[in-house]
């Protein structure tokens, strides 16, 4: 576990806090409802081209919106970064790309970077529940739901991560310019005591043009299959891409059956 630090003085605190929101990046944070601990936290993170404010709406039927919202749950929703991709779009990425009709990484340096903030995040949300690490879930959107993917499985052995949830990404890879993706998730494969944890991708079969089932979806879970226990798939179609509400349905489903709150 994780030592907890004391509190220190109101200017440490107000230090932390602006730490803390450089590193989201401009990004959200739903706390637990007022009057309830705080029990689990889950790091979500946004698609291209998409924001983290965009995850607050209540439409979605969110586990940490509306009317079904979970009371101490708390949520980190970074932002990602305004990159200039190489076809000369500005826009929110968590990498660039190789080119504009493939999901492959581009330039290392913007994964990398990422890593590195998303580790900070993670490493802080774990501290903040004490070092249970167990409480603390991964899980994201197209883009984010496989930048968010490669981070658990990077973390998950370091500081003993509950799970993953998301929607409409793939499985990283080394061949998809995820440089050591690939090897951490042999190592979380040979790990008998952490491979059974939840890992569930919520995956749209008619998605042909944006994160494509059939090339690149399909083929990424080819090496996990059969040998992570704890891998769940859910196939759906009828949305395309866009899944509105099926994405926050499904994150109720993973908290419901991998989250244990005491209220």
């Amino acid at each position: 576990h994780i030592a907890e630090r004391p509190h220190g003085s109101a200017a440490d605190r107000a230090r932390k806090q602006l730490k803390s929101n450089v590193v989201l990046g401009g990004g959200k944070v739903v706390n637990p409802v007022k009057g309830h601990k705080h029990e689990y936290t889950i790091i979500y993170l946004h698609g291209c081209g998409c924001h983290a404010a965009q995850y607050l709406e209540d439409g979605w039927n969110l586990p940490w919106t509306g009317q079904d919202r979970l009371p101490g749950l708390r949520a980190v929703l970074p932002e990602g970064p305004s990159i200039m991709q190489k076809w000369g779009e500005n826009e929110t990425s968590w990498h660039t790309y190789a080119t504009r009709r493939e999901n492959r990484v581009g330039e290392f340096e913007s994964l990398n970077a990422t890593r590195e903030r998303l580790a900070r995040i993670v490493y802080s949300e774990v501290s903040r529940l004490s070092g249970h690490g167990d409480r603390v879930f991964l899980g994201g959107a197209s883009q984010g739901c496989t930048v968010a993917l490669d981070t658990y499985l990077r973390q998950v052995g370091r500081l003993l991560l509950g799970g993953f949830v998301g929607s409409v990404g793939f499985m990283p890879g080394d061949h998809q310019g995820f440089r050591g993706s690939t090897q951490a998730l042999e190592r979380l494969i040979d790990d008998e005591s952490l491979r059974e944890r939840p890992v569930w991708l919520q995956c749209a079969t008619d998605d042909e043009r944006l994160v494509p089932w059939r090339k690149a979806v399909k083929p990424s879970l080819i090496r996990p299959s059969g040998r992570l226990p704890g891998l769940y798939i859910k196939e759906v179609s009828g949305r395309g891409h866009i899944l509105g509400e099926w994405e926050g349905e499904f994150m109720h489903e993973f908290l419901k059956q991998h989250a244990r709150f005491d209220e």
